[in-house]
């Protein structure tokens, strides 16, 4: 059934094909998105082609009924407030009258649920099992049972976009507070209505940037003490190293018993979902173990020989270019520091500049690096082929922290640890710092909406777009397409890296990663509602692999902080009667015995809050209760029946 004379359902998603797509596959994938579930092996879906001239009948927009939203809630596991328990529970449609909002079924989900349903469903749907090619491309085979008609599609190149619509409503009744107000900058986010608008894995994004920025607060005011009090090196570097080791690792544990606390509130916490097999997944037909349904199984041996044999060695390959390039600009920086001496120069600024203008090339040059080498991570992790969701970022994530490590970092281990130029080091750390600040608000932010704006007004101008109709063709032409937080957790982990590793050098570096995230925060509010199109509401219970991520980090601080105060000439003055051994072994017993402070943190602050155990104990004891009284009564049931067939 086509819906393209009506325009009696709410718009939730749009699908933007190719120009390049024929006619008639347009009419049939509109076909079957509409299609019954049971009879035409549809998705039972509300769609339509977008009205205006400048949609080229190349915009689908997709809506549901309520009925088949809640169906696919049930399907998904969706958790809703059961008022007859007084918490969160897997919705049922048969249990409906029991939910929150019953007596009107459509505000029973939020509009990011029924965006996600959507989605899943879409991403799901596969040909009927007598379609043997694409309509309009012959050349293009089926399989009912192997492919999915978005996976078809996008090998096709006729997908160019699938995205949610915003709310212009829902962000109004959050952006005042959220980063248009002159106070929101000193306010707590509301993070439960960012989550229900963007769901948990953009809320956790932002939980964590706020979290990390007001733990900098008691580093950044360390660090301007400990700058302007007259303490002795030794003092310095050997107090804010303690400090750094035991603040950041109690930010950790502080952060994993938020993290369990929101999770648990949202109905993420120790949440069995089924996991689909992504739609790229690739394999041979077998029943699941868990569901007796044929899905596609890929090997584990393949997998792992792509991942031996092809990403690790590309990989490799990447780290040594890194390493290349950093070693390129050692040398030019010497060179340059030879051909302009501090000492007593007939121009000290522009020596200064001239010192300083190897050190952002080389910063800037990072940019582009980072950005092809992310494309060359997502590319491999494509390849080898993942299963789930979960273990497609977790191998992702992996990929990007080894890389971006070395990448950010190299050059200040080498100055810090085999060169023991600390000037160099603060040189490249403030350079660095600044560079990737301001590159990052422009392209991230600046550029993209400059982009917008531009093209909102030729949009504008053009005056062919029905006003009506118009919101989705202005969302798919005028915002930038949100592509994951990857990027916005490579930012944080960079400047965490810079200020856990080496503040102890250099203070600054926390307050300055403390005022560029107290805007950062606004701004990346700003972009998420503005700039990007939004994005799919996806379950999570955290921040996924970053959190290990953060977390080794945390465990390097150590090394590089005890290190980095042996090394001091002021710290091997001040132990002048030890011998080289003995020193050595001095501060190898100071490493040893921060790591046990550290693990015995780990083990003092529980991760999970004592209000959740509870609750989570509870629960448990409810549905055991509600286990037996279910078997009590089938058995009297069952009893019944036999004493009548008696």
């Amino acid at each position: 059934m086509s819906f393209d004379e009506t325009d009696d359902f709410e718009p939730l998603v749009v699908l933007q094909l190719s120009p390049t797509t024929p006619a008639i596959t347009k009419e049939w994938i509109i076909h079957r998105l509409t299609a019954t579930q049971n009879e035409d092996e549809g998705a039972g879906l509300l769609a339509r082609f977008e009205r205006g001239t400048e949609s080229r009948n190349s915009l689908i927009v997709i809506g549901a009924t309520d009925h088949r939203l809640l169906v696919g809630a049930e399907e998904l596991r969706i958790q809703k407030w059961d008022t007859t328990k007084g918490g969160l529970t897997d919705f049922l449609v048969a249990d409906i009258e029991h939910f929150q909002n019953s007596e009107n079924p459509g505000d029973i989900l939020l509009k990011s649920e029924k965006q996600r349903i959507i989605f899943e469903e879409i991403q799901n749907l596969r040909p009927m099992k007598s379609e043997h090619v694409v309509p309009g491309v012959p050349t293009k085979s089926l399989s009912s049972e192997q492919d999915t008609i978005f996976t078809v599609l996008r090998d096709l190149n006729f997908i160019v976009n699938f995205f949610p619509l915003h709310d212009k409503e829902d962000i109004k009744l959050m952006e005042y507070d959220w980063f248009k107000s002159k106070t929101s900058i000193i306010k707590s986010q509301d993070i439960h209505k960012i989550r229900n608008y963007f769901g948990d894995n953009v809320a956790f994004y932002f939980a964590f940037l706020e979290f990390y920025t007001k733990a900098l607060i008691p580093t950044s005011v360390l660090g301007i003490l400990l700058s302007v009090l007259p303490f002795s090196d030794f003092t310095k570097y050997s107090f804010f190293c303690v400090f750094n080791v035991i603040w950041w690792t109690v930010f950790m544990e502080r952060w994993k018993r938020l993290t369990n606390k929101l999770a648990y509130q949202w109905g993420t916490l120790d949440l069995q979902v089924f996991q689909r097999p992504r739609p790229p997944y690739y394999g041979d037909l077998q029943p699941s173990p868990i569901t007796g349904r044929l899905e596609p199984l890929y090997p584990a041996w393949k997998r792992q020989v792509k991942k031996y044999l092809v990403s690790y060695p590309i990989v490799m390959g990447c780290l040594a270019l890194a390493l290349t390039l950093y070693f390129t600009y050692y040398k030019i920086q010497q060179r340059t520091n030879e051909n302009f001496p501090l000492g007593n120069p007939s121009n000290p600024i522009e020596t200064k500049v001239r010192r300083m203008l190897p050190s952002m090339v080389y910063s800037l040059s990072l940019i582009p690096v980072k950005l092809i080498y992310k494309n060359i991570a997502t590319f491999l992790t494509d390849y080898e082929n993942h299963r789930l969701q979960t273990a497609y970022e977790n191998n992702l994530t992996s990929k990007l922290f080894i890389f971006f490590f070395v990448n950010s970092f190299v050059g200040l281990f080498y100055q810090a640890f085999f060169n023991v130029n600390y000037e160099n080091v603060v040189q490249l750390l403030t350079t660095l710092v600044i560079i990737n600040a301001l590159i990052l608000k422009f392209t991230e932010q600046v550029l993209p909406y400059i982009m917008k704006t531009v093209k909102k007004s030729q949009l504008d101008r053009s005056g062919s777009v029905d006003t009506k109709a118009s919101e989705a063709i202005k969302q798919s032409k005028t915002l930038t397409p949100f592509e994951g937080t990857y990027g916005d957790y490579l930012t944080i982990f960079e400047q965490y890296g810079y200020i856990a590793l080496f503040s102890a050098v250099f203070p600054w570096v926390a307050i300055c990663g403390f005022i560029n995230n107290v805007f950062e925060l606004r701004a990346d509010a700003f972009k998420y509602c503005y700039v990007y199109q939004r994005p799919f509401a996806q379950p999570a219970s955290n921040i996924g692999s970053w959190h290990y991520a953060f977390d080794i980090l945390s465990s390097i601080a150590i090394v590089t902080n005890t290190a980095l105060i042996a090394m001091q000439p002021s710290v091997r003055e001040y132990f002048s009667s030890y011998s080289t051994v003995e020193y050595i072994l001095l501060f190898v017993a100071a490493e040893h015995i921060l790591l046990a402070i550290k693990f015995a943190i780990d083990f003092a602050i529980p991760d999970v809050p004592h209000e959740v155990e509870i609750a989570q104990a509870r629960s448990l004891y409810e549905s055991s209760q509600a286990l037996r009284r279910e078997r009590r009564e089938r058995k009297i049931d069952n009893g019944e029946k036999t004493v009548t067939k008696l």
